[in-house]
């Protein structure tokens, strides 16, 4: 059934003398009513609509003729018979072919008419022509919902779409995709899931007929073909393509799922591994696909992988398994670390580096921190310890100052890796690997080569350079701490403040790291020496060395400063203030918790200002806390680099000096009864003091009556002059022994005498603010830059190096840079990728340009067309500038450069 007037307005228009051709005299218009909306079926004859119809056209000068199996006769009527009137041609019946059909050359110049869904939906896509019909009486059940389906088609749809094109945007609109690519369909059907009959879109894709387009597809952009294809079967595919591409391994059994179109796997896979959004769900199918293939495919790739280089699979990131291999390579090639090389080591540390530019690195990213710092521990002890140029230098050291400030300068690294190797160990919850294979090794190495040897030769020169006298020639004394560094700077300038930060055993290797972190994170610019501390190295004497004092005296177990006690804020308060009247002390918490208005209303008009911290010592002290002492170390330097920013940024504090009252022993094994030191011999009831590294007592032996793994010094090196005629001794066990004492941790101790508990670091600070101050002090403070050193810039392979260069080398000022790389096609209205996207990090601190050159790999997509393409370098800090490099490169591929043929 029509409506007559507005299916009779129709018509017209499609007679309208304004829409004749220059060549048309009449307008022919051809109705194929293949359902007979205006045919009476009982009677074979026109409906009464249709003859209504048929009269308004005649008031029109418009002939009406019904075409049924009268091809012949009409084509004389038209051509020969009546070739001047205007006619609307009718058929109660579909078009037929056009080799069957004896009227398709008038066709050719004539119009049609259509009064059907079909052609509503052309006429509300604005398509002309006939060639989407059958395409549209297929899916003719797909658009019966404007809201659902066909609104967001038309969102997406351009004026030029064929059927593939629609089949595209009819997926799009069951998967939720905001643009027509098939890539992206895939992935974001994926997402729902991987089980067909739990995949709300593949329910859709189904109902509505649409998965043999959709593997159609699949075979033409990924080249996937498979007998009873399925999502899983996709997603296998493009992990084992993965696999042969990046590796050269082709699996065993898994032949079949090695896709044609491998750029365009690589190219899928790399995108949805670094989408932060999406990349969970792709873990999480990585690791159920292989579990269902009940770890076959990952046993075979491991044992595979066994066998080869690394360097052959480096690249390769798709599957975990990459990335256990390379672990345990390492950790086996440490377990023998007398077999591993200077080039061993350099390339264990390349590997690492690598790895942190691919997707898994984030899940094992504690266990390769781990593993660097053990390899760094490794190669330090053979650079140092081992070799015999390097066990020379050590037995030659021929003074006390010469081996301290060597530690200074060298030896402190080793204290360095081993806290870094543990404090990485710790936080890895799945630490069984590092556990059994590599920790022991590293302990040991740690404890009996590098501290044993160390200490052995320091207890040595003790004996021959001190004679019983505490202290160390040409080393800056910790008691004069505040003549050589407070009254320095206030004597500079009357309105200079200076602000001493005091962390409890902050050790001179994490100072050290600190210092490292001021100058890459911040502003000004930080300079780190040492002073060599008082014994004992504890507490209660090192923070009185650090206050302003002419003489130090023990009454009791207090110590006292000029005859005031030590002990709390109060009395340093007054202690200071005696010094300096503008001076203040406080503890970290009191004014870290202040705001910006508080703070500043609290240091109002001081010029000293003494800010306590303590994690360190508080978290090693305690029995039950003191094997997470490296994790308060980590903590304490991200304290301090907050609290040295609030002083300078907020408070306006451009002088900063952060020291300690002392350092510390620590080893992660519990000490055997050989490492301890039997105190029977002392006068408990003559005992002033005492932990597990020193004894102060008024007992003195003579050194013959001790224990030979005992140091016996007086306390004249401490104490003032007037109160020289009092004895008192301190006792400290050698090396890195201890005393039988109750109470208390071994693993944690200090108050003796090695370079880890009297090397004091003082880093000092000087703030400069973001201006004009900094191009006069030559402080740059940027990111390293780059370039790319390509000889040619012409892309003649569908894989294609680039080659790039650091052209500084990271510094205190200069920053590491990551970026990620990939060839753009900008000619279009948007900018597309037509690559894959790989991560660089420019962290070289070397001087030499060779090493600080990386090359990358980039794939191509397909269907690309030889024109200028441009590379692009992005940083990947959003507060960068965009495009670090933008540079054109010449494509010139033959076809067989592609991977689809």
């Amino acid at each position: 059934m029509v409506n007559v007037e507005k299916t009779s307005q129709s018509i017209l228009r499609k007679f309208d003398p304004s829409e004749l051709a220059d060549y048309e005299k009449r307008k022919i218009v051809f109705w194929y009513d293949k359902d007979r909306t205006a045919w009476d079926d009982e009677k074979l004859a026109p409906s009464s609509e249709l003859n209504e119809i048929i009269q308004i056209l005649a008031g029109h000068s418009i002939k009406f003729h019904i075409l049924s199996n009268n091809y012949f006769e009409t084509k004389k009527l038209l051509e020969i018979e009546d070739p001047e009137s205007n006619y609307l041609i009718y058929c109660p019946d579909k078009e037929r072919t056009h080799e069957e059909n004896w009227l398709f050359d008038i066709q050719l110049y004539s119009s049609r008419f259509e009064n059907s869904r079909i052609s509503d939906l052309k006429s509300e896509f604005e398509i002309e022509g006939h060639e989407l019909d059958d395409f549209f009486t297929k899916y003719e059940k797909f658009f019966g919902n404007q809201k659902e389906r066909v609104q967001p088609l038309k969102k997406l749809y351009q004026k030029d779409w064929r059927e593939k094109e629609f089949i595209l945007g009819m997926l799009a609109v069951f998967s939720k995709t905001q643009v027509l690519d098939f890539k992206l369909i895939v992935r974001d059907t994926m997402l729902k899931s991987l089980e067909e009959a739990e995949n709300p879109t593949w329910e859709h894709i189904s109902k509505f007929g649409l998965e043999e387009n959709f593997w159609e597809l699949a075979e033409d952009d990924f080249g996937f073909l498979a007998k009873n294809p399925t999502l899983k079967k996709l997603f296998l595919s493009f992990l084992v393509t993965h696999i042969k591409q990046c590796s050269g391994i082709s699996m065993q059994g898994y032949d079949q799922y090695v896709n044609r179109k491998e750029n365009e796997c690589q190219i899928f896979l790399k995108h949805w591994m670094d989408s932060s959004q999406n990349s969970k769900t792709f873990e999480k199918y990585t690791r159920d696909i292989l579990e269902e293939n009940n770890r076959d495919l990952e046993k075979s790739l491991q044992a595979t992988l066994n066998k080869r280089d690394v360097q052959t699979y480096l690249e390769a990131e798709a599957v975990e398994t990459f990335d256990k291999a390379i672990i345990l390579r390492i950790i086996e090639s440490l377990s023998s670390p007398v077999d591993s090389t200077e080039d061993d080591f350099k390339n264990y540390l390349a590997w690492i580096d690598v790895r942190r530019t691919k997707h898994w690195f984030s899940e094992y990213e504690n266990i390769y921190s781990a593993l660097e710092y053990a390899v760094k521990i490794f190669r330090f002890a053979r650079e140092h310890y081992e070799n015999p140029e390097a066990i020379d230098t050590l037995e030659n050291t021929c003074s006390l100052y010469e081996l301290f400030k060597a530690y200074a300068e060298t030896h402190y690294q080793m204290d360095y890796f081993y806290r870094k190797f543990y404090y990485y160990y710790d936080k890895e919850q799945e630490k069984d690997i590092l556990k059994k294979n590599l920790r022991p090794q590293v302990e040991d190495l740690y404890a009996n080569n590098l501290l044993g040897k160390l200490l052995l030769k320091w207890s040595s020169l003790i004996e021959s350079d001190l004679k019983s006298q505490w202290k160390i020639e040409l080393a800056d004394s910790q008691k004069d701490f505040y003549k050589l560094y407070v009254s320095r700077i206030l004597q500079k300038d009357d309105r200079i403040r200076v602000a001493v930060i005091i962390s409890d055993a902050l050790r001179y290797e994490a100072a050290f790291e600190l210092f490292e972190t001021l100058n890459k994170d911040t502003w000004g610019i930080a300079e780190l020496t040492s002073m060599a501390g008082v014994l004992p190295s504890y507490t209660k004497l090192g923070m009185a060395s650090l206050l302003p004092h002419n003489a130090l005296e023990y009454r009791g177990k207090e110590v006292l400063v000029d005859g005031i006690s030590s002990e709390g804020l109060e009395k340093r308060n007054k202690i200071l203030q005696s010094k300096c009247e503008d001076s203040l002390a406080l503890n970290y918490e009191d004014i870290i918790k202040l705001s910006r208005e508080e703070a500043r209303e609290l240091i109002k008009g001081k010029r000293v200002l003494y800010i306590y911290h303590n994690k360190i010592d508080s978290t090693g002290d305690k029995q039950s806390s003191e094997n997470s002492v490296f994790n308060a170390v980590e903590e304490t330097i991200l304290e301090l680099k907050k609290l040295v920013k609030h002083l300078s940024d907020t408070l306006n504090t451009t002088n900063v000096i952060i020291t300690s009252d002392h350092g510390f022993l620590y080893r992660r094994d519990d000490l055997e009864n050989a490492d301890k030191v039997d105190t029977a011999l002392f006068d408990k009831s003559r005992i002033l003091d005492a932990t597990k590294r020193f004894i102060l007592s008024d007992q003195e032996f003579a050194q013959a009556d001790l224990l030979e793994n005992i140091h016996k010094f007086d306390m004249h090196h401490v104490l003032s002059q007037e109160h020289q005629d009092l004895p008192l001794f301190v006792y400290v066990p050698k090396a890195d022994l201890r005393f039988k004492l109750q109470g208390g941790g071994l693993n944690f101790v200090h108050g003796g005498a090695s370079p880890q508990e009297i090397v004091i670091p003082v880093l000092t600070y000087t703030h400069k603010r973001k201006d004009k101050t900094l191009e006069g002090k030559d402080i740059k403070h940027v990111k390293v830059n780059v370039s790319v050193i390509n000889d040619r810039k012409k892309i003649t392979n569908s894989k294609f190096k680039v080659k790039i260069f650091q052209t500084e080398k990271v510094t205190d000022k200069m920053k590491p840079r990551t970026f990620r790389v990939s060839l753009w096609d900008i000619d279009g209205e948007q900018e597309k990728m037509v690559s894959d996207e790989k991560t660089v990090i420019a962290s070289s601190e070397s001087d030499d340009p060779e090493e600080r050159q990386y090359t990358v790999m980039l794939t191509l997509g397909n269907n690309l067309e030889n024109k200028t393409y441009y590379l692009k370098l992005i940083d990947t800090d959003p507060t960068e500038i965009k495009n670090i490099v933008r540079i054109p490169f010449e494509l010139d591929l033959l076809i067989g450069d592609f991977d689809d043929f």
